[in-house]
């Protein structure tokens, strides 16, 4: 059986029962977010008894568990893989398959619970339970072995849910849905299963590109690092909405401010990234192939939008459509994925938050879709989604240049890359 933990401040205090003692835990942390208080730790465990059948002693040592796992999902059929979990060893680049997740339609996104116990994934579709909404699965995550277990699936109350989050609180799981042009929120049960959603939103209006733009997309969720704004990013009508959350049923209230971020028309905003710092934020834009800095005043709540830098090089005209954006760790380095150019844009921050272009690098591959940075901010690995592999770079730290390490995976079809801790 398993002894689960909570340490507060040096304080120990001990479960079998997970759900209450994740329940507390999420409690503790509602309580004392955004306060000055600090406590040592807020931390939910577990580990196995001395004693009973289970136990070490009778089965022998266990094997030495992974520095983290890495999490891959794709467009795949119900039958097929469409989620797999890699054990991931940093130090030696080794990488191996533990679990092929099926029954799971285009699982294109994936999103962890800041418990690290839940996953969730939303399903890239349209017609579930004969409706033309997609849906979002949330699983089971065993720590020892990184492995999947289904809990259950809701519908995300749009079609075609492209992108997921969780608020930072963990009571609530965030859907874009790309078709249905809106947001849902959806509450998460004390044993990590989701209940229908509660809350959701309609993005209105168009952008300039005929073929794209003809209505709302929204593509991309994110809460802010302490929850009180949520920002999305809508490629149908040129805007990074600004929400501000009341908490409860009232998670997507405009923002009394500035109640979004105007990117150029035709930009197709996609996704964002925070700087560590919390200063800035950087908007890729899919359709310009640029990326735009914005800037959140937490004093006037204003929020502005600052200059756009490309992401191609000069005297490129092929087609090129801009996937994912990540800010390395330090703050010192931004990339962006060109798909068409298949490449990844490397770019230098300066103090003043500004994206300075520091070169190109290719992927080894075709169509990057995401890319993800290692817990350690050693290496970042890129899921190519036509040509189906996933390669992996050294990060140089003083210049941000990636460096080709000759490593891959060949997954069908990967979209999205996640890693979790061991």
């Amino acid at each position: 059986m398993y002894i689960y933990t909570i340490k507060i401040s040096g304080q120990i205090f001990e479960s079998q029962n997970y759900i209450f003692m994740d329940k507390i835990s999420n409690r503790i942390f509602k309580i004392f977010a955004g306060t000055s208080l600090i406590l040592a730790t807020i931390s939910l465990t577990g580990c196995r008894s001395c004693g009973g059948d289970d136990s070490p002693a009778e089965k022998g040592a266990m094997a030495e568990k992974p520095g983290a796992y890495l999490l891959i999902g794709s467009y795949a059929g119900p039958e097929d893989p469409g989620i797999h979990v890699y054990s991931y060893d940093a130090d030696n680049l080794q990488m191996n398959e533990v679990q092929q997740v099926t029954g799971n339609s285009n699982p294109s996104f994936l999103a962890v619970h800041p418990s690290g116990n839940f996953l969730y994934s939303v399903n890239e579709i349209s017609g579930f339970n004969e409706t033309e909404e997609g849906s979002v699965t949330s699983f089971i995550i065993e720590r020892e072995t990184g492995k999947l277990r289904f809990l259950n699936r809701r519908s995300s109350k749009g079609a075609h849910p492209c992108h997921i989050s969780v608020l930072p609180d963990g009571s609530h799981v965030l859907v874009a849905n790309y078709s249905g042009g809106n947001l849902a929120a959806l509450p998460v049960a004390a044993d990590g299963s989701l209940e229908e959603a509660t809350e959701t939103v309609q993005h209105h209006g168009s952008g300039p590109d005929n073929r794209r733009q003809r209505g709302p997309h929204a593509h991309s969720v994110y809460p802010s690092s302490d929850g009180t704004r949520i920002y999305a990013a809508d490629l149908g009508i040129d805007k990074v909405m600004v929400y501000k959350s009341q908490g409860g049923d009232g998670l997507f209230a405009a923002d009394p401010v500035s109640p979004y971020a105007g990117m150029e028309p035709g930009a197709g905003p996609r996704h964002i990234a925070f700087h560590p710092g919390g200063e800035w934020i950087y908007v890729v834009n899919e359709l310009k192939s640029t990326v735009t800095r914005v800037i959140p005043d937490d004093q006037t709540g204003r929020v502005s939008v600052a200059e756009s830098v490309t992401t191609l090089p000069s005297g490129w005209e092929g087609d090129n459509f801009c996937a994912d954006i990540h800010v390395h760790p330090s703050g010192n380095f931004l990339y962006a994925s060109n798909r068409g150019h298949n490449s990844i844009a490397i770019f230098r921050l300066e103090s003043d938050g500004k994206a300075v272009p520091a070169g190109h690098e290719p992927v080894r591959g075709e169509w990057p879709r995401n890319f993800a940075i290692d817990p350690q901010g050693k290496r970042l690995l890129v899921a190519n989604q036509r040509s189906g592999n996933i390669t992996v770079f050294d990060i140089d730290m003083e210049s941000g240049r990636l460096i080709y390490t000759g490593q891959e995976i060949n997954v069908d079809q990967p979209v999205c890359l996640l890693f979790i801790a061991g």
